[in-house]
């Protein structure tokens, strides 16, 4: 029991601050493309990501994650995480918007495969300053070339992370175990 609330006080958290959804590279090739239409895909990908969570489409949200990712959050299952992240959410999110960086490559980290670092923040623009929520998140192609987020990492800016931002905070740590 312990464990589950733990998750879901995760989840909840990671609602707010961490939106996700999927998105489908449109190269066919496996490994996500290559070249300028790998980096356009992880891109999109990351952005659609962040959307769908705004929308509340969290089937897609689950999806979109690792299955790596979604074990290192005690959630086995598109199901289960489906389940958790659809706890009440404190607010609405009408007045939020999505923003990301350039991409950059990054290396492989332990149990992270080498990828795609994108920064990507979420802004609220009924707060006053606007509130600004970033987040470095690693994309890795599956089987297929759907990105998925494989790694995600709080970035404590002011402003919306450069490239240098998103390779060092997801360098710095590894955020799940093996």
């Amino acid at each position: 029991m312990a464990a589950r609330l733990g998750r879901v006080a995760w989840v909840v958290v990671m609602a707010v601050t961490l939106p996700l959804s999927g998105c489908v590279a449109t190269d066919d090739s496996a490994g996500g493309g290559e070249g300028k239409e790998r980096v356009t895909a992880a891109i999109e990908a990351a952005r659609a990501q962040q959307q769908a969570q705004l929308d509340h489409d969290w089937e897609a949200a689950c999806e979109a994650r690792t299955e790596r990712l979604r074990r290192s959050m005690g959630m086995d299952t598109v199901a289960e995480c489906v389940e958790v992240i659809t706890a009440p959410k404190p607010r609405d999110n009408s007045d939020t918007r999505v923003r990301t960086s350039e991409a950059i490559e990054v290396p492989a980290l332990g149990p992270h495969p080498a990828g795609i670092g994108v920064a990507v923040g979420v802004i609220v623009d009924s707060r006053r300053p606007p509130l600004v929520v970033q987040t470095a998140m690693r994309l890795v192609p599956d089987k297929r070339g759907t990105w998925l987020v494989d790694q995600m990492v709080n970035i404590f800016e002011s402003e919306i992370a450069d490239s240098k931002a998103v390779r060092a905070e997801l360098a710095e740590r590894v955020t799940v175990d093996d």
